[in-house]
C-alpha cells in the first residue's frame, strides 16, 4: 500500500468521525494508530521503489548513449537518506497533528460534557427548590388542622 493511499485513509477516517461540539470530530484512535503504523512501514517501500526507479532512469540514460560510469555510491546514500528523513519528517508531522487534533477534541468533549452538567445541576436545583417549596405548602394546612397528621385527617 502506498504512502498516499495510507494517507487517503486517514483522512477519510477524520472525516468520517463523529461529529463533537466546537466543530471537533472524535476519531477511533485504534484505527488511526493503526494507519500511522501502515504509513511507517509503508515509507521504507516507498524509498526502495524511488530508488529502483532512479536505476530504471540511469538504464535509460545508458540506452540513450549516456555515459557508463556507475553513479557516484555516495550521492546514492545521500539521495536515499534524505528521501527516507522527509518521508519520517512529514509522518511524523502527520502524527503530531493527530495527536493535536486528539487533544482538542478531548478538550472540546470535556467542555461538553462540563456544560451538560452544568445544565443539569441548574435543572436539578430549580427541581429542588420546588420540591422544598411544595413540602412547606403542605406543612402550613398541617399546622392547622388541629394538630391532626395527614393519616387520621384522611380517616375521618
Amino acid at each position: 500500500m502506498s504512502a498516499y493511499r495510507v494517507i487517503d485513509k486517514l483522512e477519510s477516517l477524520v472525516r468520517e468521525g463523529v461529529w463533537m461540539p466546537f466543530g471537533w470530530r472524535a476519531v477511533n484512535s485504534d484505527r488511526a494508530l493503526d494507519l500511522i503504523e501502515k504509513l511507517r512501514t509503508t515509507l521504507p517501500d516507498e524509498a526502495y521503489r524511488a530508488k529502483r526507479s532512479e536505476g530504471s532512469e540511469r538504464a535509460a540514460e545508458i540506452r540513450e548513449g549516456g555515459s557508463l560510469n556507475p553513479p557516484d555510491e555516495s550521492k546514492v546514500r545521500a539521495t536515499e537518506s534524505d528521501l527516507i528523513a522527509k518521508a519520517q519528517a512529514r509522518a511524523d508531522g502527520i502524527v503530531e497533528q493527530a495527536q493535536a487534533a486528539a487533544r482538542d477534541i478531548r478538550k472540546g468533549a470535556d467542555e461538553y460534557a462540563d456544560q451538560v452538567l452544568a445544565s443539569l445541576d441548574t435543572s436539578l436545583t430549580k427541581a429542588h427548590a420546588a420540591v422544598q417549596k411544595g413540602r412547606q405548602a403542605l406543612a402550613v394546612p398541617l399546622a392547622q388542622s388541629n394538630g391532626k397528621k395527614p393519616r387520621e385527617m384522611s380517616a375521618t
